[in-house]
């Protein structure tokens, strides 16, 4: 698919993986999503390293909630800026659960073929995560 005729496509296809993958945990529907030959950030990881990226965000967080907040499309390509918001429940880069909320946003380019992500670059600052995580108390403890 290119052109017109796959944005609306692309969108949707973005829009599952965030509500069902990301947002639910549901890490039976990567293969649906990701091509067997899936390039994460230039590592060929197929629809195991996004499985194994949901696993670990919701082994460390809770009530995982994934806004849209713009999506776009251009032939074989999306671009989605999201927002996640999180309880802190167990252990996220060496910080034990802390029972905190986070609100981080993202963004993720997605190469697509064959109805199948092929391709990802994405930019999460999880320096953010850890700073929410570990900023002292407003009331100082």
């Amino acid at each position: 698919m290119t052109g017109a005729t796959a944005a609306p496509e692309h969108a949707r296809l973005a829009e599952f993986w965030f509500a069902k993958g990301w947002a639910e945990g549901d890490v039976s529907v990567a293969g649906e999503v990701f091509a067997d030959d899936f390039v994460l950030n230039g590592r060929k990881v197929g629809p195991d390293g996004p499985r194994r990226s949901v696993r670990a965000v919701h082994s460390a967080f809770s009530d995982i909630g994934v806004t849209l907040d713009l999506v776009l499309t251009d032939g074989s390509h999306a671009v989605t800026h999201y927002t996640t918001t999180a309880r802190h429940t167990g252990v996220y880069r060496g910080v034990p659960a802390s029972g905190r909320w986070i609100k981080v946003s993202g963004i993720v380019i997605w190469e697509i073929r064959d109805g199948k992500v092929v391709r990802d670059w994405n930019v999460f600052d999880t320096g953010e995560v850890v700073a929410q995580i570990t900023a002292p108390a407003a009331d100082g403890k």
